[in-house]
């Protein structure tokens, strides 16, 4: 039988090295960083991501931060050395009932092609199974988002189906896949804290 998850076992962590980045929770002072990139048509062009200024990404870091407190997400700032965001990687809308969580992320795209995003993914997804004890992870990609794709398909996520115009992006309503990781199925491909070797695989946020 499944344990579910209590709101003890997934309690924040602090943060995580990837080589010369890390990831580590968001703050309040991100805002202005994350506005630079989300406020760039290549980064929001494949996504749902309406166009943003920056009260509307400090509403959403607000909302980020209360699912902190509440025990509802857990999304991470990815950081350069100079500890500046350059893009976010983590769960949003679990249920702690169902053990089951959302994917979420977004990176800037001075930093797409390093595989940075795909060690980002690897770590929060071992965080996700082997310590919070999720079952399932999904992830909602709009069918045009190439790098995406192949990002999750890399990481041994399985395409479940298509969700016709099941977002609307910018006044326009878009397909989006939905793509799984089973607990039972992840095996090596999370077994272990990443070891922060670097990749290339080109990233787009979700």
């Amino acid at each position: 039988m499944f344990t579910v998850p209590a709101v003890a076992d997934v309690f924040l962590p602090s943060s995580w090295p990837l080589g010369e980045f890390r990831l580590r929770p968001l703050r309040a002072g991100d805002a202005p960083a994350w506005l630079a990139y989300l406020s760039d048509s290549r980064v929001i062009e494949h996504t749902s991501f309406p166009e943003l200024d920056l009260s509307s990404v400090e509403a959403m870091l607000s909302r980020q931060l209360e699912g902190y407190a509440a025990a509802a997400s857990c999304r991470w700032a990815l950081a350069d050395g100079s500890d500046r965001l350059i893009g976010t990687c983590g769960f949003s809308n679990w249920s702690l009932l169902h053990a089951h969580a959302e994917l979420v992320y977004d990176l800037a795209p001075a930093f797409w092609g390093r595989g940075l995003m795909r060690a980002a993914v690897h770590q929060v997804l071992s965080w996700a199974f082997n310590t919070a004890r999720f079952n399932r992870v999904h992830a909602f990609v709009m069918t045009s988002n190439t790098p995406s794709l192949r990002l999750l398909e890399s990481l041994s996520f399985v395409r479940e189906g298509t969700l016709q115009q099941y977002r609307i992006a910018r006044g326009v309503a878009r397909d989006f896949y939905v793509y799984a990781l089973l607990h039972a199925a992840a095996g090596t491909t999370v077994g272990a804290p990443h070891d922060s070797t670097l990749q290339p695989t080109p990233t787009r946020a979700t």
